[in-house]
């Protein structure tokens, strides 16, 4: 008998185990699979990761700028094939994550919006095949990038051109940058170098504005009728404020000049004038309406400030003590490249500043059609058309007699405007311009370049990247 309860006890002792080991593997069949499958440190998941097969991203004439290949080992290689596009298309690494475009669009890219069908499952699932996203088109054209990265060579700096009236990207370059093909070998000392290649000037950089800050200022004199064409005298004279001593753009005489003259060459003194006139409500109406104090990003390109580059920048606003350094460009306000291109957007654009986008279509695994994206074609209003045409002409006489002449073509309709502002012990020049297509279309761009005194250059590279766009935009 008491064998027999031995045996008894060690059977339900069996029974219990069993029954234990039962309801273990139904938990992790079924309910807790996923926990298992969905920890970081799965192999599954990084060997998946590792062989997945990124979409092509390819320019708005269908040309790939950036593919993945799979190497002898089954893992898949993103590759970027045209080092001009490095600062705004980004970069993919299993390790250390996505950046710029390959981040923007890293859903579409990756496929994870695709619906997954049974097929799919069983190929990805069972068979563990490499999982395919969707190719994008950007909005981005590959020539006017490569000459916009070309002709910025050697600076420090940024350049953003868009096209009007759709707002669409079709070039940026930030500098210096880095070759992503590179990145994880090179990652240590990326991050240590100078400058920081991974800082997006073109979106991040918060720059002082200096005399690009006169065209806001000449859009609000005409909406009040200030006199345009009345000598100045002494207009060519430097102005101090917080002990920097601002100058014309250009190297003048002492003489008089008018305020549409003044903008041409970029001189304070006029503007100082002109502040002083119209006082502070109507200096700060006029920075409302072109929306200074509203930064802009493009959709998708989500960017953090580096502080080593950019320290945070608080809130601005326009005070009566402040007025002006601030509209002068050398206050608290500063701007980013694509902003001052959004607003010469809406110069051309009649007053109406078009939405920055670089989504143009989609492709899905294995199809060999384009799936146009849908934008809205909403515009911010920041002037009226007689105010925004009039300053057309004046960006037109200073790229042909003003300081904006070196970014002049022949037989090109290009206005533009040359500045120069300083930060600290250094100086930096932008130029914001713009080139017409016809039917009311055409290109607008920004440029700014660090450490430089020397307007003309940015000029001179802005009137190159304007004249191939008009070669690849205007209909033969």
């Amino acid at each position: 008998m008491q064998f027999t309860r031995e045996i008894n006890r060690l059977l339900l002792g069996v029974l219990i185990a069993f029954g234990a080991v039962a309801l273990a593997a139904l938990y992790w069949a079924v309910a807790g699979a996923d926990t298992i499958l969905l920890r970081g440190d799965n192999p599954r998941l990084v060997e998946a990761e590792a062989r997945l097969i990124r979409g092509d991203l390819v320019d708005r004439t269908g040309q790939v700028m950036v593919t993945s290949e799979t190497l002898a080992n089954g893992n898949a290689a993103r590759r970027y094939l045209y080092p001009e596009t490095n600062s705004v298309l980004g970069y993919a690494s299993l390790r250390y994550g996505v950046s710029g475009a390959e981040a923007a669009y890293n859903t579409l890219l990756r496929g994870d919006d695709l619906p997954r069908s049974l097929n799919a499952y069983y190929r990805t699932g069972l068979l563990h095949e490499p999982h395919h996203g969707s190719d994008v088109q950007l909005t981005l054209d590959l020539a006017i990038q490569q000459e916009a990265a070309q002709a910025m060579a050697g600076q420090t700096g940024a350049l953003v051109a868009l096209a009007v009236p759709s707002g669409e990207l079709l070039a940026l370059v930030s500098l210096p940058t880095y070759d992503p093909n590179t990145l994880d070998a090179n990652w240590e000392t990326l991050i240590q170098a100078p400058g920081n290649p991974f800082f997006n000037r073109a979106l991040q950089g918060n720059y002082q504005p200096g005399s690009a800050l006169q065209t806001p200022l000449v859009a609000a004199a005409l909406l009040t009728n200030y006199p345009m064409d009345n000598p100045l005298e002494n207009a060519t004279r430097p102005v101090e404020v917080d002990n920097v001593t601002l100058n014309c753009a250009a190297l003048l005489s002492s003489r008089p000049l008018t305020l549409r003259e003044a903008y041409a060459f970029a001189c304070p003194a006029p503007f100082a004038s002109l502040v002083n006139n119209l006082g502070f409500s109507t200096i700060q109406a006029a920075f409302d309406t072109f929306r200074l104090h509203r930064p802009l990003t493009l959709p998708g390109f989500t960017v953090e400030p580096d502080s080593r580059l950019t320290p945070t920048i608080p809130p601005f606003r326009l005070l009566p003590d402040n007025l002006l350094e601030t509209a002068l460009g050398q206050g608290e306000l500063t701007v980013t490249p694509l902003e001052m291109a959004v607003i010469t957007a809406a110069i051309v654009n009649d007053g109406n500043a078009p939405q920055p986008r670089t989504l143009m279509a989609v492709r899905a695994p294995g199809s060999t059609n384009w799936r146009p994206v849908e934008v809205s074609d909403t515009t911010i209003p920041i002037t009226t058309a007689n105010t925004a045409r009039q300053l057309q002409d004046m960006m037109r006489l200073a790229a042909a007699q003003g300081a904006a002449q070196n970014a002049a073509r022949p037989n090109r309709d290009i206005g533009g405007h040359a500045a120069v502002a300083y930060s600290g012990s250094e100086s930096q020049v932008w130029f914001v311009g713009f080139i017409t297509l016809g039917g009311r279309r055409g290109v607008t761009i920004a440029v700014v370049l660090e450490n430089s005194s020397d307007p003309g250059r940015a000029a001179d590279i802005g009137g190159r990247v304007l004249e191939i766009a008009y070669q690849q935009l205007q209909p033969q």
